[in-house]
């Protein structure tokens, strides 16, 4: 993981998803991902994520992962706004906020998490199209 920062701030248009997704599989948190909100989102992320051979999965309850996982938490910035953090396990990885964080290595058992997405490998012979990707930032 190479954590990346939240660049789009606002309830509802944020883009702290997206800056998770990024520093879970390493890319820049920038234009070239969506950061799509409102009606179909979760399916633009499908597709987005289906070029590589992967999906990403949700739960609401059965979300605690060893490997990197993205919570729904409620944000310390604005009051009723869900916000996305890295864990690892039970412990906060990584918070994209550029303002209140939850703090890194914080267990989050028993906490307000609203559920989880997590990566599913759904066609290996894809793999490779990220590493290429990935490849063509630098």
């Amino acid at each position: 993981m190479i954590p990346q920062k939240q660049i789009v701030f606002g309830g509802g248009n944020g883009d702290c998803f997206r800056a998770c997704i990024a520093s879970i599989l390493e890319l820049p948190n920038d234009d070239r991902l969506p950061n799509a909100h409102g009606e179909g989102w979760f399916q633009t992320w499908q597709d987005w994520l289906g070029r590589f051979g992967l999906s990403i999965e949700f739960d609401a309850t059965r979300i605690w992962r060893e490997s990197f996982w993205i919570a729904s938490v409620p944000s310390k910035n604005l009051e009723g706004v869900t916000h996305a953090i890295v864990m690892q396990g039970s412990q906060v990885a990584f918070d994209p906020s550029t303002k209140k964080t939850y703090r890194t290595g914080r267990q989050m058992l028993g906490a307000k998490v609203g559920g989880g997405w997590w990566f599913e490998v759904v066609d290996v012979r894809l793999l490779h199209k990220l590493h290429e990707y990935k490849m063509s930032f630098t």
